[in-house]
């Protein structure tokens, strides 16, 4: 059971629309779901973990469920790639300039970093998008 607090977004947007409320998991970050690198377990970890937080709340406060951790860690786990090491700030700047000055598409980015699902190992490019956006759309429509 998660704590009472964990729940008050979910139950605050319940309250303050007529729209149906869908809780996301989260998403990975880095594409090796089994690596023995300790930065990139750990992330692992947590994710797996914050993400059943959700999956509880969303039972506890009767919302919809989507999921966006189980959908792309299932893609991932089919094509596994880099793992990642290490928060760094640099990489977020270079490829903010490739894309924002150099006009790069991220999913070109996403190739020269060497990421499948992501640009950066963190935010998810156009093939993660579609994932989401699948999954997205199956909640809608249900």
């Amino acid at each position: 059971m998660v704590p009472r607090e964990s729940g008050q977004i979910a139950r605050r947007l319940k309250r303050e629309t007529a729209a149906d409320i869908g809780l996301c998991s989260l998403p990975p970050i880095g594409e090796a779901p089994d690596s023995d690198d300790p930065f990139q377990s750990e992330l692992n970890r947590r994710i797996k973990e914050y993400s059943a937080i959700v999956v509880a709340i969303a039972h506890e406060e009767r919302c919809g469920y989507v999921p966006l951790h189980e959908a792309l860690t299932e893609e991932v786990r089919a094509s596994p790639g880099r793992a990642y090491t290490a928060f760094n700030f640099l990489p977020f700047y270079r490829d903010a300039f490739r894309v924002l000055v150099l006009r790069q598409r991220p999913d070109d980015v996403a190739r020269v970093n060497g990421w499948l699902f992501h640009t950066d190992g963190v935010h998810l490019n156009s093939r993660a998008g579609l994932i989401v956006a699948d999954r997205l759309q199956k909640f809608v429509q249900a």
